[in-house]
Order: structure tokens, then C-alpha cells, then sequence
């Protein structure tokens, strides 16, 4: 049900009644909302709480008390909402009346009603930070790293895990991370109890100097899949005791080079396959070539399908509604597919989605030099995440200045 017409619909439905009730006798909705509804064979009335108001004229329009909804007419009569609908609408719910079939807000306060809704929306987040906790280092902060809880309509946010994590899952009642300094799961519960510990740098390779990013799991296969930057590899771990079972190599360059050079990031999961993310598919990223997207991998034959490509930097795929997700984190894009659908002026990376709002993370940016001659020519340098409505376009942002780096978003539930 939509409480939010347009004035094209609201102007059909009247054409169906005899009378049309205005709730609430503002001086500026009501003479709006006169101005642009079609009044040919409708009779206006207004409905008003305040005694002052009672069997009164305004606008050629009587003024009566609430109380005649006793006796409402489903089938000739309609509601207008023409003052603050928070208190109206339990009124008329209270005579059985229902959003859209029989009452609505009128359009001209829709915009204003956009903003109500997207303010009240209410939603507890986690979010994790990879920052160190030495203020001399470049990727520090006040805060340091961590799990955070947050709350964008509440502004405020609260750290309760210190540590430096990347992207985080949950399973079951629990949540998994990157702990990436130390090469470790955590596993944590609601109450943000860290129950269990897991090392992931379980290589014979002595050389390898493993650099763990992304992490996510197919029950099928009752394995976790964990990202190696390092290596350009997904370790592969049994579900029971995290024991590395197997690899699948996104690229053989590192081997070469020593070290990653398509620098692969977060993943999730597409059925039995893989989504990642990275910064170069040439392998050049260092050279300054960010050939970066996403790439499917099946994880039967590790077979590497490329998907979605020049992107700069990005982070973050996401599986919503059975669509892929991505964000251009450099070039500050929400991707729906290959598609440009939002844009940003700060380095966004963390991703969550709760049916109604997406949740978008935004770091510190550290490449203001690179933002030059781009799209933007004023870059956010502040971090905080943003509540997106892709339909409506429009956002808010809580900024959250004592942490520099925000990785990884999940809808608290």
C-alpha cells in the first residue's frame, strides 16, 4: 500500500466519489491541494481536532470534527491528508480505514514525506575498520580498528571489538571476519563475544607472506572461501576446524612477480559460484593500470568468468534480489550490473542492502591528487556510511570521524 500518490492517481480515484474529506486545515496544504484537484461534481470537506475550527468556513469549504468518519461511505467517500500524518493516520485506521483505497497524503507534501520516511528509518548496522592503532602510521585513527555498531537515523555509532578487520559474514547466529594483521577468523556471537579464533596462514610455503581480505561460504560445499590479496588466490577451508582443504588461482602472475598483482579483494557467493572483486585483470595495478571488476568463479571446475569490468578500485560485490552489486570505489559508482545507478563523492566500500535502503560505507579518502580532472571536483574526505533510497535519490550520512577506514557493512539483526 502506497500512502504517497501522485497527483494524476489521486485525481482518478476522486473522479469515482462524491465527497472528498481534507484532514487537517492547514493554511498551506489545504489551498495547494484545492489548486490542483479536480473539484467538478465532489463535495469538500474538512476535518479538523481543534474545537476552534468546528462548523467554521475556509476557503468556501466547512470545517466539522473528526467524529463523521463514524459513518464513512467506502464507496463515495475519500480522505485527503492535508496537515502531519503521523497522528492522522492511526485516527483513520481506527475507523477501518485503509492507506491508498481509502485515504492518502496529498501530493503536495510528498517530497516532505520522502524525507520523513527515510529519517525514520531506523536500522542497526555492524561495520568493521582495518585501522591501526598507531597514530603514527598512515592508516590510523582515534578509534583504531574494530567491530562498530551504528545507527544512521539515531547518528551515533559505538565500538565493540578491537581488532583490524575486513569483510565479515554471518552464519547461523554467529559472524565471521578478517582479522588481517593477525591472518585470523574471529567468530563472534550477537552479544559480540569473540567464542572462537581460527589461523588461516597455514601454507608450507615459507616465502608466502599472505595478505587476507575477502571471506564467504557455500553450504553446498561446506567450505569457507577466503581472498589472498598476497597471492591472487581463494584458500579454501574445511567448515569444521578451518583447515586449509585446497586453492583456486584467480591469476598465475603473482607466482612470477612475488607478490599479487590483480590485488583480489572481497567475495561473496552466486549460487555454487564466486563473486570477486580486484583491482587489475591485466595484473598492473601497480603500475597504475586500474583495469579492476568482477569476475564469477566456479568453484567445481575454478573455471574465472569476467563479468564486469572497467572499474577503478572497486569493493564490495553483492548478491540483492538475485542481482549482482558492485561499487566503484575510486570512481565513486553504485553498479547494478554493468550499470551506473549512484554516485558519491568519497571512497566507497561496504555494502548492505535491507530491502528498502542500501547501506553504503565511505574511507577516508587518500587519493585526493587522483580525484583531480575526475567527475567530482569536491571530495568527501570524511568517514560514515550512507542511507540510499536508489528509487527516490536521496541519501543520508552518518560521518563517523574517529575511524579513517570503513571495509565491511552488515544489516544487525
Amino acid at each position: 500500500m502506497n500512502i504517497w500518490l501522485e497527483w494524476p492517481i489521486l485525481n482518478k480515484i476522486l473522479k469515482q466519489k462524491k465527497r472528498v474529506y481534507f484532514f487537517g486545515r492547514s493554511e498551506d496544504w489545504v489551498p495547494k491541494t484545492l489548486s490542483k484537484i479536480n473539484k467538478e461534481k465532489i463535495e469538500i470537506i474538512i476535518l479538523d481536532n481543534n474545537p476552534a475550527y468546528k462548523n467554521t468556513l475556509f476557503l468556501g469549504c466547512k470545517v466539522i470534527n473528526p467524529e463523521i468518519l463514524k459513518k464513512f461511505n467506502f464507496d463515495e467517500e475519500y480522505v485527503v491528508i492535508t496537515a502531519e500524518p503521523d497522528t492522522i493516520i492511526p485516527e483513520l485506521e481506527k475507523y477501518n480505514l485503509e492507506q491508498e483505497k481509502n485515504f492518502c497524503c496529498t501530493p503536495q507534501i510528498s517530497e516532505w514525506g520522502k524525507l520523513q520516511e527515510i529519517k525514520k528509518n531506523s536500522k542497526d548496522l555492524i561495520f568493521s575498520s582495518s585501522d591501526y592503532f598507531d597514530l603514527s602510521k598512515a592508516r590510523s585513527s582515534k578509534l583504531g580498528g574494530g567491530i562498530f555498531v551504528a545507527n544512521v537515523a539515531n547518528q551515533e555509532y559505538e565500538k565493540k571489538i578491537d581488532g583490524q578487520y575486513r569483510q565479515i559474514i554471518k552464519l547461523d547466529n554467529y559472524y565471521y571476519v578478517i582479522e588481517y594483521i593477525k591472518k585470523e577468523i574471529h567468530i563472534f556471537d550477537n552479544k559480540f563475544k569473540i567464542v572462537q579464533k581460527y589461523n588461516l596462514d597455514q601454507s608450507k610455503d615459507q616465502n608466502e607472506k599472505p595478505n587476507y581480505c575477502g571471506i564467504t561460504y557455500i553450504p553446498k560445499n561446506k567450505s569457507f572461501y577466503v581472498a589472498n590479496t598476497a597471492t591472487d588466490e581463494i584458500s579454501i577451508y574445511d567448515q569444521k576446524n578451518f583447515k586449509l582443504i585446497d586453492k583456486i588461482i584467480f591469476s598465475n602472475k603473482s607466482k612470477k612477480f612475488a607478490d599479487g598483482q590483480c590485488h583480489i579483494n572481497d567475495i561473496t557467493t552466486l549460487g555454487s559460484s564466486l563473486l570477486v572483486s580486484y583491482f587489475s585483470r591485466s595484473g598492473l595495478w601497480r603500475k597504475g593500470i586500474f583495469d579492476g571488476g568482477v569476475s564469477e568463479i566456479e568453484t567445481d571446475s575454478k573455471n574465472v568468468n569476467d563479468l564486469i569490468s572497467n572499474l577503478s578500485q572497486p569493493h564490495s560485490p553483492e548478491v540483492i534480489d538475485g542481482q549482482i552489486y558492485v561499487l566503484d570505489s575510486f570512481n565513486k559508482f553504485l553498479y547494478l550490473g554493468t550499470k551506473k545507478i549512484s554516485k558519491f563523492s568519497g571512497f566507497i566500500r561496504g555494502l548492505a542492502h535491507d530491502g528498502n535502503y542500501f547501506y553504503i560505507g565511505q574511507s577516508e579518502d587518500m587519493y585526493l591528487s587522483k580525484d583531480m580532472g575526475s567527475e567530482i571536483n569536491n571530495t568527501m574526505c570524511n568517514a560514515g556510511i550512507f542511507q540510499l533510497d536508489v528509487n527516490k535519490n536521496i541519501s543520508r550520512f552518518l560521518s563517523i570521524p574517529d575511524v579513517m577506514n570503513i571495509h565491511d557493512i552488515l544489516i544487525k539483526e
